[in-house]
């Protein structure tokens, strides 16, 4: 079931089919965790001579996306050359803000991936990574937005099957504080609930948490995280919260100046793509892909200004004259129609590519992920054991320690079937009562 803000009736789709010969659109994709939005609107000076237009559809697992988007692609008359864009809730992303040296910028990109190490939980290999940099004092501030791949799979898979390429993906709520400015950012209800303190363009706290229909302790939670940030941004920004809102104010511990509440029907806050720069969304295009767009646009743009000096310069009575003119329009939305199929190429070629590089991902989950190991480690060493060094390379690791009795320690380990030929390195030396030891396994891939 979906229910219609803007409702494209037959005028609409009219009007709508005839602005399409001259610009283009964007297309936003928002996924809530009830329902999803799509919201249609002109890019450029195409905005000017049309409203925007917004449909939402109930939204209960993955299953529901393709039929969702190609329903909205059919109703919303979707040309080739338009742009689509996709939000997503928090919990997809790992937002993270750091400091680099400014001698980094030479080789910036490994320095970045780097310092992620140290922050994000999983493989950066198996996830999509953007990021900005600002320079201050001698430092590069970094921030930083991590997708991984195994979440974002099942949305693309969607737009592939309804036709559509996302130029790129991004957190509903940090866009919106990208749009709005400084302030507290809080979305909650429907057993999900996510809040952002947004402040000197730059999100200092993200938070995310999904719980019962009227449980509190996300609310509680954020407040004490909220306690934590001197002077917060004075304006409280509702993004799809339901009940009232003086409640969760209220369990928020928080005094703002104003409340501002964003909606899906607020025809105010149009989409704009400069908002998502680096460090708020994630490139899903080849840089070539977007270029061949921009220019397809640039000749659409031309195209217009052709058409209406050609109308202020010709005599009305002139209608040959305005019939060669004509023409020439044609032609050139001829070759406009030739470069739309061509970008429709590319996005096949990079789906390609993102099929090799999910097959390649594929086969490196054979092989064991350091965090399986340690977690591996840490479950069946006994407690009186110290590990004081531990390596990992050709599936093999070494472990330098200390412990009560060597042996406990090897026998605990042999007895996991992660790991085998478990053995001394180097013999046991004694410290007191204490042993000291070096020993080696195998790991064995699963």
């Amino acid at each position: 079931m979906s229910l219609e803000l803007e409702k494209p009736g037959q005028v609409y789709i009219l009007l709508d089919k005839l602005i399409n010969a001259f610009f283009t659109s964007d297309f936003t994709v928002q996924v809530l965790s009830y329902k999803v939005i799509v919201r249609k609107g002109r890019s450029g000076i195409g905005s000017h001579f049309s409203k925007d237009a917004v449909l939402e559809y109930d939204y209960k697992s993955h299953e529901d996306l393709p039929g969702i988007l190609n329903q909205a692609r059919k109703t919303l008359n979707a040309q080739p050359s338009d742009s689509w864009f996709m939000g997503l809730p928090l919990k997809y992303f790992t937002l993270v803000n750091f400091s680099l040296p400014k001698a980094a910028l030479e080789n910036l990109d490994d320095a970045v991936r780097y310092s992620l190490m140290r922050h994000v939980p999983y493989d950066l290999e198996q996830a999509r990574i953007s990021y900005q940099a600002n320079e201050s004092d001698g430092f590069l501030d970094i921030s930083a937005i991590i997708i991984p791949r195994e979440s974002l799979k099942p949305f693309l898979n969607a737009a592939s099957a309804a036709n559509i390429t996302f130029y790129n993906v991004f957190p509903s709520i940090v866009y919106w504080a990208r749009l709005m400015g400084d302030g507290v950012y809080v979305s909650h209800g429907h057993g999900y609930g996510e809040a952002l303190v947004y402040q000197n363009d730059k999100v200092i706290l993200n938070t995310w948490a999904e719980s019962r229909e009227e449980d509190s302790h996300f609310l509680e939670e954020s407040s004490r995280l909220l306690a934590n940030i001197p002077d917060l941004p004075s304006t409280l920004y509702f993004w799809e919260s339901i009940g009232k809102q003086k409640n969760i104010i209220d369990k928020l511990q928080f005094n703002p100046r104003e409340t501002v509440t964003i909606g899906s029907d607020n025809e105010t806050q149009r989409f704009h793509d400069s908002k998502l720069s680096g460090g708020c969304a994630i490139n899903l295009l080849p840089p070539s892909a977007r270029r061949q767009k921009k220019f397809a646009t640039y000749i659409v743009y031309g195209g217009i200004i052709f058409f209406v000096l050609s109308l202020f310069v010709l005599p009305v009575s002139k209608l040959a004259g305005q019939k060669r003119h004509l023409t020439r329009i044609e032609n050139r939305l001829a070759e406009i129609s030739v470069m739309a199929d061509d970008l429709n190429r590319v996005r096949e070629e990079s789906r390609l590519i993102m099929d090799n590089v999910e097959a390649m991902a594929e086969m490196k989950k054979s092989y064991p992920s350091t965090i399986n190991i340690l977690r591996e480690l840490t479950e069946v060493i006994p407690e009186t054991a110290w590990v004081v060094s531990l390596s990992y390379a050709n599936n093999k690791i070494t472990i330098q320690g200390e412990a009560e009795s060597a042996t406990s320690v090897i026998e605990a380990i042999e007895n996991s079937s992660m790991f085998r030929e478990v053995r001394f390195s180097s013999p046991v030396t004694k410290s007191g009562p204490i042993d000291r030891f070096t020993l080696e396994a195998e790991v064995v891939s699963s």
